[in-house]
């Protein structure tokens, strides 16, 4: 089984991963990808900022995502249900809604696992929810996983 695990770094993804290792049963022929995914920076005027200032942002804004892949990663290893060396680790910049579903797909991913940040409905129309996106548009089987307590 190949369980690709996209993970922002929030808490919600934190408690998906140690809820995920209770949730399923992982074994040998299991690998778990945990997966980052960094809004690209778009420049916000043509003019004022120095090239640099995006250079920098751009390399912060990797390592946040590479920070958010390692920490849920700790977490899904925190059981000894799980091989570390199963787990991969990958975090890059784009658009999370597409590269999600793009990577299940090219990876062959039997299961797409997500936290959620229980927005209601007005979150979600302001903000957009990944979740939703990813079940809507993934050709494999996704589970989308609440913080424990959290209601919408």
């Amino acid at each position: 089984m190949k369980i690709l695990f996209a993970t922002d770094g929030s808490e919600y993804s934190i408690e998906a991963a140690r809820k995920l290792s209770r949730l399923i049963a992982i074994n040998k022929n299991t690998t778990i990808k945990v997966f980052n995914v960094v809004e690209p920076i778009a420049p916000a005027a043509p003019f004022g900022v120095s090239d640099e200032y995006y250079v920098q942002a751009r390399d912060a804004l990797k390592r946040s995502g590479i920070a958010a892949v390692d920490e849920t990663a700790d977490a899904l290893c925190e059981s000894e249900a799980i091989d570390t060396t199963a787990v991969e680790r990958q975090s890059f910049v784009g658009r999370p809604k597409e590269a999600i579903v793009s990577e299940a797909e090219t990876w062959h991913a039997d299961l797409i696992v997500v936290g959620s940040h229980g927005r209601g409905f007005w979150g979600r129309m302001l903000l957009g929810s990944v979740s939703s996106a990813v079940v809507k548009h993934a050709n494999c089987s996704v589970l989308v996983v609440r913080k424990s307590g959290e209601e919408e």
